[in-house]
């Protein structure tokens, strides 16, 4: 994608896992007992899509531009940690971790968090259908607005927000509008954030590099998704989820928005041939 639109796709690919969610979260409710039928669906739907890609998936221009470049302009693994890369490739990877810990955590935790404050199961469950439903629309607006004041200022309101209104969750809210308006305003924030730094790393590193880097801060941020079930788990079995796991999440969403502050203005890595090609 050009550089001008490349946050709005990375956020706009990735509704496709929250879409995924919301209509699995429905599918489980119709097959009630006969949760094979997920799988299956899962997997089929799975390689119905693989023809699609083939097809209809080319290669990035800017990817193709580079391998013309000489030998000696190509980066290896060990510089996206040396003194040209190394404040924003931990910066990045930080906030990655941060952010998927958000994301599993409260995907998986979110019933039993509300469940620990006293809601009911039912409002518990449907609660989770709706911190989807923001998080899909704040995938679309987090995209759109970053595309057009910038990919840092945007994951820094993000991840703020994020830490703000999870803190707000540990309070006992009595009002199911007010409730559930919370939940998807949490949604809309705190799950797009980690998104923005995928567009942030696609901006900063050149073609070259840019799966690697891509591939190192998705590697890093799944031992944060890791690291949040097993968390805020321990937390629920201590049984002191309530209010501490909302306080927990608060805190992760923090050391986010510490690490993208991290982040310095776009360095000027693309090259000649690559600008040319993201023109097109």
């Amino acid at each position: 994608m050009p550089a001008r639109r490349r946050a709005s796709a990375s956020t706009f690919t990735m509704t496709g896992y929250h879409v995924g969610a919301v209509l699995t979260s429905i599918l489980a409710l119709v097959v009630a007992e006969d949760w094979h039928v997920l799988f299956y669906g899962g997997g089929a739907v799975g390689l119905l899509v693989v023809p699609l890609m083939w097809w209809r998936l080319p290669e990035s221009a800017a990817y193709l531009a580079a391998k013309q470049e000489p030998e000696a302009e190509r980066l290896r693994l060990r510089d996206l940690l040396g003194p040209r890369f190394r404040r924003v490739s931990i910066a990045v990877w930080t906030g990655s971790f941060m952010g998927l810990l958000l994301v599993y955590g409260l995907n998986t935790w979110l019933p039993q968090l509300m469940r620990s404050a006293g809601y009911p199961i039912s409002t518990s469950i449907a609660l989770l259908l709706v911190l989807n439903v923001g998080a899909v629309i704040g995938l679309v607006l987090a995209g759109t607005i970053a595309d057009r004041r910038g990919i840092r200022p945007i994951a820094r309101i993000w991840f703020g927000a994020g830490a703000v209104l999870l803190a707000l969750l540990s309070l006992r809210i009595g009002n199911s509008v007010l409730l559930n308006a919370l939940v998807l305003l949490t949604g809309v924030f705190v799950f797009s954030a980690q998104v923005l730094i995928y567009g942030y790393v696609t901006q900063v590193f050149p073609a070259r590099a840019r799966g690697t880097a891509l591939g190192l801060t998705s590697a890093v941020g799944r031992l944060g998704s890791i690291v949040g079930p097993f968390i805020t788990g321990a937390l629920v079995t201590a049984g002191v989820a309530y209010p501490w796991g909302f306080w927990f999440f608060a805190l992760v969403a923090a050391l986010g928005l510490a690490a993208v502050l991290l982040l310095g203005g776009r360095s000027e890595t693309v090259s000649g041939s690559e600008a040319a090609a993201l023109q097109s």
